[in-house]
């Protein structure tokens, strides 16, 4: 039994597994898995076979874990906990000195034997539509961004924005800032900030994504204590499931300086 960084092969054998779990995984996710982020996911492999998968991303002085899989017929054996602690271990290597992850309601009692805090919960928000809604187009460099979300997180993560960016389309109104990424099947809407919640900055904000979005369904993992559940209802949204936003080291909420949704479903912060 090995546990290596993964191989181009490694991402078909994630995707079938992924399909059977009824995951979301952006196209562009795995484009930087096989670029910019290469060298921050793991396979295990056992008996000549792939039996697991997991990533483990990180930023300036804090790092995530995401992306963890283990197909039901190998589960039970301990691949996932080996995997786990693989990922937190490279991290810590790497210089994090907080780690974060979103766990499952199932899932979360692993975490806290490992020392992990619930600090929020993440709610997905859906809108499925493929007609434009009406809204001025309130375009930022990427540079906004990037010095917004630092303020947020209190640490660069421009390694990850950076390629998000490229291909997306930053938005701003007012304090509020967030992300439009490019998407093959969905767009992802994050990062997604805003330091006083606004209502009318955030309503024109989305009503901007909207006009923008060139998908049929629009994603949002919005943490829960953010106050924009009712703009998102209005826009169209709906909630479509719950998990639960964790972390072990120093970790101060982002939901008090102003982070309303992800950069990532869950799996990269």
């Amino acid at each position: 039994m090995e546990i290596r960084t993964s191989k181009d092969s490694d991402w078909e054998v994630f995707l079938r597994w992924t399909r059977r779990e009824g995951w979301r995984v952006p196209a562009q996710e795995l484009e930087l898995y096989r670029g910019p982020l290469a060298g921050s996911a793991f396979v295990l492999r056992a008996d000549g076979e792939v039996r697991g998968l997991v990533t483990a991303v990180s930023h300036e002085r804090s790092g995530w874990v995401g992306n963890l899989i283990v197909p039901a017929a190998y589960r039970g054996r301990g691949y996932g906990g080996l995997l786990f602690d693989h990922a937190t271990d490279v991290l810590e290597r790497r210089g994090a000195q907080g780690i974060w992850l979103t766990a499952s309601v199932l899932g979360h009692p692993i975490y806290e034997k490992r020392g992990f805090q619930t600090i929020d919960s993440v709610v997905r928000w859906v809108r499925r539509d493929s007609t434009p809604s009406g809204g001025a187009k309130p375009t930022a460099r990427p540079e906004a961004l990037f010095r917004e979300d630092a303020r947020v997180w209190g640490e660069s993560r421009r390694g990850l924005l950076e390629p998000l960016a490229r291909r997306g389309r930053v938005l701003t109104c007012g304090q509020s800032v967030a992300l439009l990424q490019e998407g093959v099947d969905f767009q992802v809407f994050g990062p997604w900030s805003s330091q006083e919640f606004c209502p009318r900055e955030n309503r024109l904000l989305l009503a901007a994504a909207l006009y923008s979005c060139e998908r049929e369904e629009l994603v949002a993992d919005v943490l829960k204590s953010s106050p924009m559940g009712q703009l998102l209802t209005a826009a169209g949204f709906v909630a479509q499931g719950e998990c639960r936003l964790m972390a072990k080291g120093p970790a101060t909420p982002p939901g008090q300086r102003g982070l309303v949704a992800l950069a990532s479903l869950g799996s990269m912060g």
